[in-house]
């Protein structure tokens, strides 16, 4: 018998969502983190620069962030994300109806920063403070 290919689901409906950033998730990442932001909030501002600086180390390590940026326009997001150089993707997301995007594995945080580690299939590996980004390495190792 032939296996059957697979559409894994965080991929699939990461490929649906409109995006603010010209960058688009890789479809092919072992681990997505689901990264929930906002430039009027200053915890999030405070991590930030840290969370960029780890991009590229995260994608070596076959990972994607998605930012899910709660900012009020999406000409505040996008500004946002050029401020701080983020490279990864970004996705203009509402408080109240972020919870029904359908994203695999995602609950509505209570509050931000927020960090959310999903395997591709959508199995939550992590969820908790946005400062916990910092601590990827050992996150994906378990």
């Amino acid at each position: 018998a032939t296996p059957v290919a697979t559409t894994a689901a965080v991929p699939a409906k990461l490929e649906t969502l409109q995006y603010i950033s010209a960058a688009r998730p890789a479809a092919d990442a072992k681990f997505y983190v689901y990264l929930c932001s906002a430039s009027w909030c200053p915890p999030c501002r405070a991590i930030m620069p840290k969370i960029v600086a780890e991009y590229d180390a995260v994608r070596a390590a076959g990972g994607e962030i998605i930012l899910l940026c709660f900012d009020r326009t999406p000409q505040a997001g996008a500004a946002y994300v050029k401020k701080y150089g983020a490279k990864f993707p970004a996705v203009m997301v509402d408080f109240r109806t972020v919870g029904q995007m359908g994203l695999p594995g995602f609950t509505p945080p209570r509050g931000i920063p927020h960090v959310t580690f999903v395997t591709p299939e959508g199995k939550v590996m992590h969820a908790g403070f946005g400062g916990t980004m910092l601590g990827w390495r050992d996150i994906i190792a378990k």
